[in-house]
């Protein structure tokens, strides 16, 4: 049993209002600035990285996967399992982060890697940036004085 069917809420208004839904394959999609996914959809059996107090200097990164997620009254709910103790914990926030800074960042480990792959490779590849403008044989391409092909009969 999920845990969101013991905290109902109206789906229609907070699917239509682009906040938080619950896909058929039990994807979750959660339209938040704490949220670090491709399309703002964490799935359940995933790895993720959760940071802890992002704006301190008392941050800490725990590795975890996530186990159930539900919506009550304004405020997201994960149940997540830390991969390396096998602690399992709920943290929640309000959807909307209005007044107070979030208080913790849940970034999918998928995309993170992803992510920084395609900057190693931006870094390692110096041309990348005119690879987008133009291609390498228009790059190295010299123009050709056209005035010897006029011929006058």
């Amino acid at each position: 049993m999920k845990l969101q069917d013991l905290h109902p809420y109206d789906s229609a208004i907070v699917g239509l209002s682009n906040l938080y839904r619950v896909d058929y394959n039990g994807d979750f999609f959660i339209n938040a600035p704490f949220i670090v996914a491709p399309n703002k959809t964490i799935s359940t059996g995933n790895t993720f990285v959760l940071i802890n107090s992002p704006n301190s200097k008392n941050r800490k990164v725990h590795l975890v996967g996530l186990l159930d997620a539900y919506f009550d009254d304004g405020v997201i709910f994960l149940i997540v399992q830390d991969i390396l103790s096998h602690e399992t914990f709920t943290i929640n926030q309000y959807i909307k982060c209005p007044q107070n800074p979030c208080k913790w960042i849940l970034i999918d480990f998928d995309y993170l890697v992803e992510e920084l792959n395609t900057e190693i490779i931006k870094s390692y590849c110096g041309s990348c940036k005119d690879a987008k403008k133009k291609s390498v044989a228009d790059s190295n391409h010299r123009k050709l004085n056209d005035n010897l092909l006029e011929f006058d009969f």
